[in-house]
């Protein structure tokens, strides 16, 4: 392996994962948001619009956290610091999601709909950030030495 630092860090991909998946997760949560309030009032519409806002501070946190947390690009840790951030993102959300179930306010329909649109927008824009970020697989010196 190289001594010399990778031109494409952890540190420099993750902060550029979370500028090209904010934008769509945004704009496709809003739009649920705005057909959910249309069709059946502002009261689930803005039921739409907090899940909306808890789906995306949730992904976005998950790659500010991994962007501070993995400086190398050592795959090992990279695994594991990622591997501890899900889960940990996932148990935040499971209380999220315990504590509003016993709002009455909250239209958990409507919530659920437009964080679902939210998400699957951030991880189809997240794997195509990821693929234009042409991160090598391989270690291009050790492939010289190959016969």
């Amino acid at each position: 392996m190289s001594d010399q630092e990778p031109v494409l860090s952890p540190g420099t991909v993750l902060p550029a994962m979370l500028r090209q998946s904010f934008p769509p997760a945004l704009g496709a949560g809003a739009l649920a948001a705005v057909l959910v309030g249309v069709v059946q009032g502002w009261l689930p519409g803005l039921s739409a619009a907090v899940g909306v806002g808890i789906a995306l501070a949730f992904f976005g946190s998950g790659l500010v956290v991994m962007a501070r947390f993995v400086r190398s690009a050592d795959p090992m840790l990279f695994m594991a610091v990622g591997m501890s951030v899900y889960c940990a993102q996932v148990l935040a959300l499971l209380g999220v999601l315990v504590v509003a179930r016993g709002q009455d306010t909250l239209d958990l329909r409507a919530a659920g709909l437009a964080m679902f649109v939210t998400v699957m927008v951030w991880q189809v824009a997240q794997i195509r950030a990821w693929r234009r970020a042409r991160i090598l697989v391989f270690d291009p010196e050790t492939d010289r030495d190959a016969p």
